[in-house]
């Protein structure tokens, strides 16, 4: 009897150590799970706002799209230009991973830029007549600088980047932009400028 007991109290210690390890394991992984919700927490894009020098209008990147990711990033919902007072909304389209605005002088005009994955493209939006204006593209552009710095095929990826970075004149715009050649030499991209007057069409290369 005195040998059965002893027995009972060791097995009774046992399953009590076993008890405060499960215990122990437990706390430990619910504070690991805890953490890893915290680490994938939904992303967000916070609005990109640009008001005109007027203040009559406001173009806005907002909203996060989900269903595509990039590098662990994401594009915003949409883009639009809004008339400040009423909150009318003049025009809108998609968003893109990387949006900028660059307003003219007298607020007539927002160039839009907007970026992809592999190649970022400008647009400009007159508040006046509501409409878009298509700037020079790479097939219009790229004949004017020679074989030598020929855009590489589509199928190779030219990754054409044109991009407003100001205004010359309240109607002229200024586009910085690269492109990666057909002839590598280096792996430099090609880089130039131009303007171009929305109103006569104008491109004048620097």
């Amino acid at each position: 009897m005195i040998i059965w007991g002893w027995v009972m109290r060791k097995i009774f210690y046992l399953l009590l150590i076993i008890s405060i390890s499960c215990t122990g394991c437990l706390k430990q992984e619910t504070k690991s799970s805890t953490k890893k919700i915290a680490v994938t927490k939904t992303y967000e894009n916070q609005t990109k706002t640009s008001l005109s020098p007027t203040g009559k209008y406001r173009a806005e990147a907002y909203g996060t799209n989900h269903g595509i990711t990039y590098g662990g990033l994401y594009p915003y919902e949409g883009i639009r230009v809004v008339e400040v007072d009423s909150g009318e909304v003049l025009w809108k389209m998609s968003g893109y991973y990387v949006v900028n605005f660059t307003w003219s002088v007298d607020g007539r005009y927002v160039g839009i830029y907007y970026e992809g994955r592999i190649c970022g493209d400008s647009i400009v939006f007159d508040t006046q007549d509501k409409k878009v204006i298509l700037l020079p593209k790479l097939s219009d552009i790229a004949p004017h600088y020679g074989e030598k710095v020929r855009p590489q095929a589509p199928e190779k990826r030219p990754d054409p980047y044109f991009i407003i970075s100001g205004w010359q004149k309240p109607e002229t715009v200024i586009v910085d932009f690269k492109w990666a050649k057909e002839i590598q030499v280096d792996e430099n991209p090609f880089k130039g400028q131009f303007t171009y007057n929305i109103k006569t069409k104008k491109v004048s290369y620097k």
